[in-house]
């Protein structure tokens, strides 16, 4: 149940109800109350604490048996094809020392790309 994984995450990461509770901005009561399964977080609460713990909302409402499954996301082969690309793979390698307004930058040059692709494509029908 999900009390019993709360309890599980919280002190697997050697947390105290009150220091999970102050992290999550709520009552350590309300954690209690989740821990014992007398009560459920609404979805706010719920999202804050499958994001704490870098887990799945499948996993904590008692969907899946690992917290942190690596078979979540599978990645598409056209994807594993661009990123063979050693001029794309290069090209990605420089976003990790990009500056958020260069990154931005970026984004709309790809934006006016493909905005200009749909005229084209359009322009031929």
């Amino acid at each position: 149940m999900f009390g019993d994984r709360l309890r599980k995450l919280r002190k697997d990461r050697h947390l105290t109800q009150k220091s999970l509770a102050a992290e999550l901005s709520i009552s350590r009561s309300a954690l209690s109350l989740y821990e014992s399964n007398k009560r459920e977080p609404d979805f706010d609460t719920l999202t804050k604490i499958a994001d704490f713990f870098d887990t799945s909302l499948d996993y904590l409402l008692s969907r899946d048996r690992e917290a942190n499954p690596e078979s979540d996301y599978t990645v598409p082969d056209y994807v594993q094809d661009i990123i063979k690309d050693p001029d794309i793979n290069q090209a990605l390698y420089q976003l990790k020392t990009m500056s958020e307004s260069e990154k931005q930058s970026l984004a709309i040059h790809l934006y006016a790309i493909a905005l200009m692709r749909k005229k084209d494509s359009a322009k031929k029908e």
